[in-house]
C-alpha cells in the first residue's frame, strides 16, 4: 500500500471516515504550554504509519508545512521490546523520548517506575506494563489505566517518542531548531481538495499567528524554524480529491486504542489541615501522619487534633476516619473527654429512622402497583443503538440494561440515573424512551429550561424520526395554534414523545403514558415535585441528575431507591486547561483564534444583560475574523432559540451569552469557554460553566477573567478551586466543596441538612445504610474487632509506594476490606502494580485477614502475646488448640503461634458458614 495524504482547507474538514487525522499544533509560538496529547500522538503515529507504508491521512496545509524529524532520525528512536530483552536505565530512555514521569500512568505520554514495574502509554495508545528482573524484561502486560490492574499479556511492545523531538527541549512550534525534515521525506502521495481554499486558509492562519508575535526578533525566529513555505508542498501535489458532500463525523482510529480519562483518585482522601470525623470520638483536624520505630518495628499513625487533646490512630484503622463534609464555617472540633459526639449521633440516628420509615412506605406502595411490563423489540432496539455515534462506556451499558429490565418487569420503574455533566445520561434515557414508544406507549420528558428542551428535542427527533416515531416540543416558544395542535395530537395518541418544561404536567393529557423522564428534578418547585411523586406510583419514571452521587450514598440506598450511577467519562474525554487572570484583550483574541483555527467554537459568558450587546460589539473589534451571536433570557424566545440553534449547527463561531448555558447545553465542537467577571459566580456555577466544554477528544480551554487586581479572599479561593479540582468525576468534589448536599437530599426526599452537618456526610449515610439493613432484616457484619500486640512492622514502605496520596488510598482500601477475597485481590493487585510484597506489607495483610475472620465469628478483641493469644468473645467456642477459658472476663487464652491461630480462625469461620 502506498502512503496517501488528502490536503483540506481547515481542521473542520478533517473529519473523514477511514482517514487518519494529522492535526496542526494547538499551541502558539513561544507559548508556555505543550501541544495536547491528541496532537502529539497523532503527528508521531502518522510518521510511524508512513514508515510502514500504511498511512492514509488527512491534514491541512499548515499541519504539513511544519518541520518534523527526518525518517533516518525517527527510525533511531523506534523500539520494539519482547520478554527476555534488556532495558538499560529506563528513566533516562523515557525522559529522552519526551515522556513525563508520574506515579500512576493515566494518560498518553506518561511513564512510571515503581520498583521492578514500568508502565507507559505511547502514541499507539496501548497501556503497557513491563515487569523486570534486574534489567531483563520478564513479562509484558497490558493494563487498564482506570483500575491500574493488568488485563492480559502482550508478546511485544512498541515504544515511540512522546514528542516530535527527542533529547534537549525545544518549543514544539520551533522543531526547525533541531530538525529540518518535512513530510515530503516520507514518500507520500499528496492529493488536494480545493487549492484556492487550502491556500486562503493557510495564509489566514499564518497571518494570525505572526500577528500575535510582537517582537520582530521572535517573529524572525518563528519564520526560520517553524516550517517550510507552503509552495514547496504544492509543487509535489499528485492529484485532486473530492470530499463527500457530508463527511461522516466518526474519525477513523487507525487501529489505535482510545484511552478513557480517569476519575480523580477518591472523594474520601484528606490532606493536612482537613476536618475529619472519627466514628468513635467525633470531629477533629487531620495533622498528617507519623511513623514510629521501636526495636526495629515500624508503625504508622494518623495524627488527629481534637479541641482538648491529640489522638494517634494506627493506619490499619483508617476505616474509622473519614473526611468531614458539611458546612465547615459552623463546625467546631469535639472534645475527647466529653460525650457530646455520642449524643449527636443518637439524635441523627432517630431522625434517620423516621426518614427510612417514609421511604419504605412509598416503596411498598409502588411495589403493590402492577407494572406496565413493556417488552420491546430486540431487533429494532439493536438498530436504534447503532444510530448512537459514540462508543458506550461500561457504566452506560449497565445503566441501559438496568433501565430496560425495569421497564419490562412486573413493577413500575422509579429509577434515579446519576452522573457528572456530559457522561451520557441522555443516551440511557433515549434507549428507555425508544423501548416504551415501540411498545405502543407515550413518553414525556421534563427539563428545567426551554433552551435545554429545544436541544433534547432536536437530538430525539434526529434519532427517532428514522423509525417513524413522532417527537414534539411543548414550551413557551410555540404559538397558541402550535401548542393546541401538540396537546390535541398527544391526547389522541398521535405523538410518541413530548419534550418540554414543567408546564407540561398541568396542560397535557396523554392517550397512553408509559414513561416520564425528569432531567434535574431537584431544580423543580415543591408543587411540581408533589405531582411527580403521585405519578411515580402508576407509571415508569426515570429521573436524571448531574448532582454526583457518592459511593456511600449509592450503597446506602441500594435495594430501596433503584439507582444507576455513571462514573466513567466517555472515551477520549480530556482534562480542561484552566486559565485565571485579569481581563486582557490579547489573551481573549489568542484564545478565540486558537479555537477557531482548529475548527472549533467558543462560548463567551457575560452575565449582565444590560451591556451584553456592547460586550459583543467590543469582541467583534478584538476578533473581526469570527462570526458572533448573542443569547440571553430576556430576548424573545424565538430569537434566542434560533441563535442557539445556529451555534449548535456551526453557523456561529462565538456565542456571547449569559449563564443560561450553565444548564446542560451540549455542543461537542465548543471547546473553549471564556467567562468574564468570574468572581461573581458560586463554585458550582463555575463548575457547570467549565463543564460546557471538553466534551470531545480535543483539549478544552476555560478562561476565567476578573476585572481588577484586587480580589476578595473568598472569590480567590473559589477560582483557585476550579483550577485545582480537575479530571472527570471531579464534580463530586466540587459539589462537596460548595455544599450542594441539599441537592442530593432533595432527590431522595431527605431534608436532613442539619444532621448531615452535625456528624458529617459520610457517617450520616453509613448510619442510613445500617438503619435500612435493620429494617429489612439484613445482618451486615461490621469489621470492628480490636487487635493488639501485633508483631513486626506493619507499614507500606515509602520505597514500595512512594506517592503519599496513593499510600493513604491503599491503607484505606485495606482497612475497609470486609472479606478475605478482597484482601487476596488486593495482594494480587499490589504485586501486579508494585512488584513483590515487602514483609511489612505481608504483615499488614495478615493482620487484616485476622481481624476480618475474627469479626465474622464474633470475636471482639484479640491480644497477641509471646507464645499465647488472648481473645474476648461472648460466643462459646471450642478451640482445637491448648487453651484456658476465664469465665469472669469472658476471655480465652490460646497457646499457639499466629499461623496456627489464623488456621483455627479459618476453620471456625468455615464451620459458621456451614
Amino acid at each position: 500500500m502506498e502512503n496517501t495524504i488528502i490536503i483540506v482547507p481547515s481542521e473542520k474538514d478533517c473529519q473523514l471516515e477511514n482517514y487518519y487525522h494529522i492535526p496542526s499544533h494547538d499551541i502558539f509560538p513561544f507559548e508556555e504550554m505543550e501541544n495536547s496529547w491528541y496532537v502529539r500522538s497523532h503527528r508521531i503515529y502518522s510518521l510511524y504509519l508512513a514508515l510502514q507504508k500504511k498511512l492514509k491521512g488527512i491534514a491541512t496545509l499548515h499541519a504539513l508545512t511544519r518541520y518534523i524529524m527526518p525518517p533516518e532520525e525517527f527510525k533511531k528512536h523506534i523500539y520494539f521490546f519482547k520478554p527476555g530483552d534488556n532495558i538499560k536505565n529506563p528513566e533516562k530512555l523515557f525522559t529522552f523520548l519526551g515522556y513525563e514521569r508520574v506515579f500512576n500512568v493515566r494518560e498518553g505520554g506518561q511513564f512510571s517506575i515503581r520498583g521492578s514495574i514500568i508502565d507507559f502509554i505511547g502514541p499507539d495508545e496501548v497501556p503497557t506494563r513491563f515487569e523486570l528482573f534486574g534489567e531483563e524484561i520478564e513479562e509484558i502486560r497490558k493494563f487498564d489505566p482506570f483500575t491500574q490492574k493488568s488485563v492480559g499479556k502482550l508478546e511485544q511492545a512498541l515504544l515511540l517518542p512522546a514528542k516530535e523531538y527527542v533529547g534537549e527541549p525545544v518549543h514544539e512550534t520551533m522543531i526547525g531548531k533541531k530538525y529540518r525534515g518535512t513530510i515530503l521525506d516520507y514518500d507520500i502521495k499528496l492529493l488536494i481538495t480545493n487549492k484556492e481554499d487550502v491556500i486562503k486558509e493557510y495564509v489566514k492562519k499564518e497571518r494570525e499567528i505572526r500577528e500575535l508575535i510582537v517582537s520582530p526578533e521572535l517573529k524572525r525566529e518563528y519564520v526560520n524554524n517553524s516550517g517550510i513555505e507552503y509552495h514547496y508542498i504544492l509543487k509535489h501535489i499528485d492529484g485532486s480529491f473530492k470530499l463527500p458532500e457530508k463527511a461522516p463525523k466518526k474519525v477513523s482510529k487507525a487501529k489505535r486504542e482510545e484511552q478513557i480519562a480517569v476519575p480523580v483518585i477518591s472523594e474520601e482522601e484528606f490532606k493536612i489541615g482537613d476536618i475529619v470525623v472519627h466514628k468513635h470520638y467525633g470531629i477533629a483536624k487531620f495533622n498528617g501522619t507519623r511513623k514510629v520505630s521501636k526495636n526495629n518495628i515500624e508503625r504508622e499513625y494518623l495524627i488527629l487534633s481534637f479541641k482538648d487533646s491529640t489522638l494517634y490512630v494506627p493506619v490499619e484503622r483508617l476505616d474509622l476516619v473519614q473526611k468531614y463534609i458539611g458546612t465547615k464555617e459552623s463546625v467546631t472540633l469535639d472534645k475527647l473527654r466529653k460525650s457530646t459526639w455520642k449524643k449527636r449521633v443518637r439524635k441523627a440516628r432517630k431522625e434517620i429512622e423516621k426518614t427510612v420509615k417514609e421511604l419504605l412506605r412509598l416503596n411498598a406502595l409502588r411495589n403493590k402497583t402492577k407494572g406496565l411490563s413493556i417488552l420491546g423489540d430486540p431487533e429494532l432496539e439493536e438498530e436504534f443503538a447503532k444510530t448512537f455515534p459514540h462508543i458506550e462506556t461500561e457504566d452506560q451499558l449497565k445503566a441501559i440494561e438496568e433501565v430496560l429490565e425495569d421497564i419490562s418487569s412486573e413493577k413500575n420503574m422509579d429509577r434515579l440515573l446519576a452522573g457528572d455533566a456530559g457522561y451520557g445520561k441522555t443516551e440511557v434515557a433515549m434507549r428507555a424512551a425508544f423501548r416504551v414508544t415501540i411498545g405502543g406507549k407515550q413518553v414525556v420528558m421534563l427539563v428545567p429550561t426551554t433552551v435545554l428542551a429545544r436541544q433534547h428535542y432536536e437530538n430525539f427527533k434526529k434519532r427517532f424520526s428514522q423509525f417513524g416515531l413522532r417527537v414534539e416540543l411543548f414550551d413557551s416558544s410555540l404559538t397558541p395554534k402550535q401548542r393546541k395542535k401538540v396537546l390535541t395530537d398527544t391526547e389522541r395518541g398521535l405523538v410518541d414523545v413530548v419534550i418540554g418544561t414543567h408546564g407540561i404536567i398541568k396542560s397535557m393529557k396523554f392517550a397512553d403514558l408509559g414513561l416520564i423522564i425528569i432531567d434535574e428534578e431537584q431544580k423543580f418547585g415543591v408543587e411540581q415535585k408533589e405531582t411527580l411523586k403521585k405519578a411515580r406510583i402508576n407509571v415508569n419514571v426515570l429521573s436524571m441528575s448531574a448532582t454526583p452521587i457518592p459511593r456511600t450514598l449509592h450503597m446506602a440506598l441500594s435495594g430501596l431507591k433503584d439507582m444507576s450511577v455513571i462514573k466513567t467519562p466517555p472515551f477520549g474525554r480530556k482534562k480542561i486547561q484552566v486559565f485565571i487572570s485579569n481581563f486582557d484583550e490579547r489573551i481573549v483574541r489568542q484564545a478565540i483564534l486558537r479555537e477557531h483555527n482548529r475548527g472549533g467554537q467558543i462560548l463567551y459568558v457575560h452575565n449582565r444583560v444590560y451591556d451584553i450587546d456592547s460586550v459583543a460589539t467590543n469582541l467583534s473589534k478584538i476578533v473581526p475574523e469570527v462570526s458572533i451571536g448573542i443569547a440571553h433570557g430576556q430576548m424573545s424566545k424565538r430569537t434566542m432559540e434560533k441563535t442557539v440553534e445556529n451555534f449548535y449547527n456551526g453557523k456561529i463561531d462565538v456565542l456571547v451569552c449569559t449563564s443560561i448555558i450553565e444548564n446542560g447545553i451540549d455542543i461537542p465542537n465548543a471547546n473553549t469557554i471564556i467567562v468574564d467577571d468570574a468572581h461573581r459566580y458560586g463554585l458550582s456555577q463555575l463548575y457547570q460553566l467549565r463543564g460546557r466544554v471538553g466534551r470531545s477528544n480535543k483539549r478544552a480551554f476555560a478562561y476565567f477573567f476578573y476585572p481588577s487586581p484586587r480580589l476578595s479572599q473568598v472569590a480567590f479561593e473559589r477560582l483557585k478551586a476550579i483550577k485545582e479540582i480537575m479530571g472527570p468525576g471531579s464534580g463530586f468534589q466540587i459539589a462537596l466543596r460548595d455544599m450542594e448536599i441539599r441537592g442530593i437530599g432533595n432527590i431522595l426526599g431527605l431534608e436532613q441538612h442539619g444532621f448531615i452537618n452535625d456528624i458529617g456526610f459520610h457517617y450520616y449515610f453509613e448510619i442510613l445504610e445500617e438503619v435500612l439493613n435493620e429494617r429489612r432484616g439484613v445482618i451486615k457484619s461490621k469489621i470492628d474487632t480490636e487487635l493488639e500486640g501485633m508483631q513486626g512492622s506493619i507499614v507500606i514502605p515509602d520505597n514500595y509506594v512512594y506517592d503519599p496520596v496513593e499510600r493513604m488510598h491503599l491503607y484505606r482500601r485495606i482497612a475497609s476490606a470486609a472479606t478475605i477475597e478482597e484482601i487476596n485481590d488486593l495482594a494480587k493487585e499490589l504485586k501486579d502494580r508494585f512488584g513483590e510484597l515487602p514483609q511489612s506489607v505481608e504483615n499488614l495483610l495478615k493482620y487484616t485477614r485476622m481481624r476480618i475472620l475474627a469479626s465474622k465469628v464474633n470475636i471482639e478483641k484479640i491480644n497477641i502475646k509471646e507464645g499465647a493469644i488472648i481473645l474476648k468473645t461472648k460466643t462459646k467456642i471450642e478451640p482445637n488448640l491448648p487453651y484456658i477459658y476465664n469465665e469472669k472476663t469472658e476471655e480465652y487464652i490460646i497457646y499457639c503461634n499466629e499461623e496456627d491461630f489464623l488456621k483455627f480462625l479459618f476453620e471456625l469461620y468455615n464451620k459458621k458458614g456451614d
